[in-house]
């Protein structure tokens, strides 16, 4: 090629297109160590609050209720992009396996070595602070536990609660082995009673929340509820009548009528229930009866068992014949 004829790259200088491959390498390293350079010596700005998301194995729990929150020191060129920052842009996860720890005792964990960090291209983190974080986990384990039924208010004082049947009346709890450990039952939140309460109902029940990071499945039970009257009443039928007289008074009854009555009853309903009548003593006091003749007298009645109460005799009075003893 002549000197006169002129290439595609001839305008480039000489010193440059000499080993050109080689110095574009060498202009590469050397921007690449410029920014680099000038982001460690780049303008500081400081990021508050940013949360750490603690991602625990499948078989392990966060003792620690409270999210744990640090400062980060960022770098970078412009202080006007540093300005805009905000905890959103960070995201610092904490991966604990399984195997990680020893329940009981506290893991310490150095932020910048241990914690995925993700963060805006172009942006440079420093240093964290806290630098350490101290967390407690635990084993987490799953139980079977029976439901108590619990209750607030009462009812009015002729009834009560009777027999509860919860549906299901066992739930699974899954939480830390140190905490589940410490019970062996979960309750209901409580179920209201008042004076209006007088018949057997039906009620949806959420378990109360046990604390502790216990996790229940399901969290409603259905409480069946009866309710019975504690003071109920009976009627006693034909209960035959005794007669009380004075004894060497030389007086002798010869009829009574009507010869049995019936007696209410009112008291502890399990008591009345199993009363046959025997328990029950009708008589009339004849001992004052001093001449021959026809009286009417009131029944009176005894019972053995002190929970119950007599209320009523039908018929209240009865006609007794009083003789003289031949």
């Amino acid at each position: 090629m002549s000197d006169g004829q002129k290439t595609g790259t001839s305008w480039i200088p000489g010193i440059i297109r000499h080993d050109y491959l080689r110095k574009l390498i060498a202009l590469c390293f050397a921007l690449l160590v410029w920014w680099k350079v000038s982001m460690q010596i780049g303008i500081e700005e400081i990021v508050r609050n940013v949360p750490v998301n603690v991602i625990a194995g499948e078989n392990t729990v966060n003792l620690d209720d409270s999210v744990k929150y640090v400062d980060i020191t960022v770098r970078g060129r412009s202080q006007k992009r540093l300005n805009l920052l905000s905890p959103t842009d960070f995201k610092i996860e904490l991966h604990v396996g399984d195997n990680a720890y020893m329940p009981g005792k506290p893991l310490t964990f150095n932020i910048l070595k241990s914690a995925s960090v993700s963060k805006p291209f172009g942006i440079n983190v420093a240093k964290f602070s806290p630098e350490m974080l101290v967390l407690r986990f635990d084993r987490k384990i799953t139980r079977d536990m029976p439901v108590n039924a619990r209750f607030t208010g009462m009812t009015s004082e002729d009834y009560a609660c009777g027999e509860v049947k919860l549906t299901p009346d066992r739930v699974r709890v899954s939480g830390p082995e140190s905490i589940l450990s410490s019970f062996a039952r979960v309750h209901t939140e409580p179920i209201f009673l008042d004076q209006k309460t007088v018949e057997d109902f039906e009620y949806i029940a959420r378990i109360a929340d046990p604390g502790g990071k216990a996790v229940i499945s399901p969290q409603k039970v259905t409480a069946h509820v009866e309710i019975y009257r504690k003071i109920d009443t009976r009627v006693f039928s034909g209960l035959p009548i005794s007669i009380l007289s004075a004894p060497g008074s030389g007086k002798l009854v010869k009829k009574i009528t009507p010869t049995n009555v019936d007696v209410t009853a009112g008291g502890v309903k399990s008591s009345l229930e199993v009363m046959n009548g025997s328990e029950i003593s009708t008589f009339v006091d004849a001992s004052a009866s001093k001449e021959p003749g026809i009286y009417k007298l009131k029944v009176q009645s005894h019972v053995a068992l002190p929970e119950i109460k007599i209320s009523s005799i039908s018929p209240a009075e009865v006609e007794v014949e009083v003789y003289n003893e031949k």
